[in-house]
């Protein structure tokens, strides 16, 4: 099961030992970075949270200490999508994972969502798999994802190409469960 990506100030007042109306005035003092939902109502992104507590010095609840590895799946097919997402599923470690079919709904993903680990196909539809890879790895207010490059025209020139963007490694397609645990591990995730 994902964890919560975003709380309620009354959830976050609990977890800070404070009341709910101090969570706002924090807020409104710019201490604590809100956002508002739809409905109007105040909402802290996991993130803002953890960092928020850790700055201010305030003891991290068990259910906070173990965040999701944040996992970006960009590939134009769904078959894919659908082998990585099940492969993660089935692993107890847990993961928050976002998806992207083309190389501009990646970039948007990037910036908002700042996963931690990008499995990418370099043939995508519109911006390809190198330039996106580019892009994430030459962004500065990214925190340097994990790229996993992924493609089923594997040639000596399109590894080094890719490597040298900033790719950490190139899996080929198509893949087994292996290979995933394998480029996972590699990159520094612990599989579980």
């Amino acid at each position: 099961m994902e964890p919560k990506q975003s709380f309620s100030t009354s959830d976050v007042a609990k977890y800070c030992h404070v009341t709910p109306d101090t969570i706002r005035k924090w807020a409104e003092a710019g201490r604590l970075h809100v956002f508002k939902t739809p409905g109007g109502h105040r909402r802290v992104r996991r993130e803002d949270l953890i960092q928020f507590m850790k700055s201010n010095k305030i003891p991290l609840h068990e259910d906070l200490k173990h965040s999701a590895t944040k996992v970006l799946i960009v590939d134009d097919e769904k078959i894919v999508i659908s082998v990585i997402r099940r492969f993660l599923a089935q692993l107890e470690s847990p993961f928050h994972i976002e998806l992207a079919t083309d190389g501009f709904e990646a970039g948007s993903l990037v910036t908002l969502f700042k996963p931690d680990v990008v499995f990418l196909d370099l043939r995508l539809p519109g911006i390809d798999g190198f330039e996106v890879c580019r892009r994430i790895k030459s962004n500065p207010y990214l925190q340097s994802p994990h790229v996993i490059a992924m493609t089923g025209y594997y040639e000596g020139e399109t590894a080094q190409r890719i490597l040298e963007l900033g790719a950490s490694l190139l899996i080929q397609k198509p893949f087994t469960p292996e290979d995933l645990t394998a480029a996972l591990e590699q990159v520094g995730v612990k599989i579980e």
